[in-house]
């Protein structure tokens, strides 16, 4: 096994199972629209410099860190990467320590912090609200809602896919969204939610810090533990099959 047994153990206690993937909302397009807008307009943040798509352009993240709304260094006492906002629907609750139930909360709380104490109207925020609900998860369209590798697919990567499986990686990120509720401890001083994988291979650097510069590094690290470690087939393996996700 990749993982060390104490570890999977962990991940189960400290999380419940998995829910079903919830069903993308119906955009209205008028809102979708009108929170595009405010998504790119810096009047919203409390001193005119910045806007949500400074940090997410494209509604994706620019995997900057973070310590209250001012950019640190990578592995910064307190720091936080910036975490893409793709398929929020599939993502709740929000932030790395999972403390906001909802969208709505977290927008109130991006507005207060890193945006410097912005307000936003409630007309306005229901129009954001719609905006990222609409941004579609991070699909290269390689797999299978199982998350098996659709064909034509490389004998590596579908031998990854069974180690993604016999390692017990889906107790964390389960697909097709590739994360669940729940903390988890990886051996990154306390316990994080667990982002989604998917766009994994080009969302570095890696853990709540940034402090693993490379998804090798992080999957080193995946172990929870000084030992096992991963073998190098093994990274091999496991590298192919998250460079589809």
């Amino acid at each position: 096994m990749l993982l060390v047994a104490a570890a999977l153990v962990a991940c189960r206690a400290l999380a419940p199972a998995p829910a079903p993937v919830p069903a993308a909302p119906a955009p209205n397009p008028d809102l979708v629209q009108r929170g595009a807008f405010l998504f790119l307009d810096p009047g919203l943040s409390g001193d005119g410099t910045r806007s949500c798509a400074g940090c997410h352009p494209g509604g994706g993240s620019d995997y900057r860190i973070y310590r209250e709304g001012v950019e640190v260094a990578i592995g910064a006492e307190g720091g936080r990467r910036s975490l893409p906002l793709r398929g929020l629907w599939q993502t709740a609750p929000y932030l790395w320590d999972g403390s906001l139930e909802t969208l709505r909360a977290t927008i109130d709380r991006m507005l207060r912090v890193e945006m410097r104490g912005g307000t936003i109207r409630p007309e306005d925020a229901v129009a954001l609200e719609a905006y990222l609900q609409s941004i579609r998860p991070f699909d290269r369209g390689r797999i299978a809602p199982d998350g098996a590798p659709r064909e034509p697919a490389t004998l590596t990567s579908r031998r990854g896919f069974e180690l993604f499986r016999e390692a017990g990686c889906p107790e964390c990120h389960p697909p097709p969204a590739y994360t669940r509720p729940g903390l988890f401890d990886v051996a990154s001083d306390g316990q994080w939610s667990a982002p989604t994988l998917r766009g994994v291979s080009v969302s570095g650097p890696y853990g709540h810090d940034g402090r693993w510069s490379s998804l090798e590094r992080a999957l080193s690290a995946a172990g929870h533990a000084p030992e096992p470690r991963l073998s190098s087939e093994e990274l091999h393996r496991l590298l192919a099959y998250l460079r589809l996700l």
